[in-house]
């Protein structure tokens, strides 16, 4: 049998300063073989990044990894569920939810229903949305609310690096409680995720040739 081999699609990366611009104008011409990599004034936030990608890719499910979250985005997000833009939505969200003026990993727990949130100690910002067609990948220093600070993120459409998020995300969901609940010995370190695949350390030391040696007289 013959094993056809597989390379990425050589896709041009195009890259934008967005003062005013919104996000829908700020990522035209993305597509399949389009990279954009942005930076911004914060006029706009990762949801609505979101959207101007689904307006690209269709009704898709979405998983958002944020910091923090306003309650205006996460009410944006419901919008998008119930006017049929997502067909499934996940969230992990930082550990420590009681953020001053955010929405609670509780208020997104009554939104969407505990199973679909998950809490730890994170400070990782992206969004995956993936369907048939497309599996999307936005990395971004902005979290879920409107933040008037200079703001980077790149958005690719790209199976490979999205097959690598969406394992750590549904490592997150296997081994944490739903709804933010603490782990039954309250520990908020990081989840172990033994079931998935790390990468190990150098450890900058190597083994020499072994000497054998011979018995040693003793008490001559």
């Amino acid at each position: 049998m013959t094993i056809a081999a597989h390379a990425r699609p050589v896709k041009r990366t195009r890259a934008r300063f967005s003062k005013v611009a919104s996000a829908r104008d700020t990522i035209a011409g993305f597509g399949h073989d389009v990279d954009i990599a942005g930076l911004t004034y914060g006029q706009f936030s990762l949801i609505d990044l979101i959207q101007a990608a689904l307006e690209y890719t269709g009704p898709a499910d979405v998983t958002i990894s944020t910091w923090s979250a306003g309650f205006y985005d996460v009410d944006a997000a419901k919008r998008f569920r119930d006017d049929g833009h997502l067909r499934s939505v996940r969230f992990i969200m930082d550990a420590a939810s009681m953020k001053r003026g955010q929405a609670s990993v509780h208020d997104v727990a009554d939104l969407f229903g505990p199973e679909s949130v998950r809490t730890t100690r994170t400070h990782a910002k992206f969004a995956l949305i993936h369907n048939d067609e497309w599996s999307v990948v936005i990395t971004s220093s902005m979290n879920l609310n409107l933040n008037p600070r200079c703001e980077q993120f790149e958005i690719t459409d790209d199976r490979e690096r999205h097959g690598m998020f969406a394992a750590f995300v549904d490592a997150i969901f296997d081994e944490l409680p739903a709804g933010g609940a603490k782990r039954r010995n309250g520990d908020q370190t990081l989840p172990a995720l033994h079931g998935l695949e790390a990468v190990q350390p150098q450890l900058g030391i190597e083994v020499g040739k072994v000497i054998a040696g011979g018995k040693v007289a003793v008490g001559a």
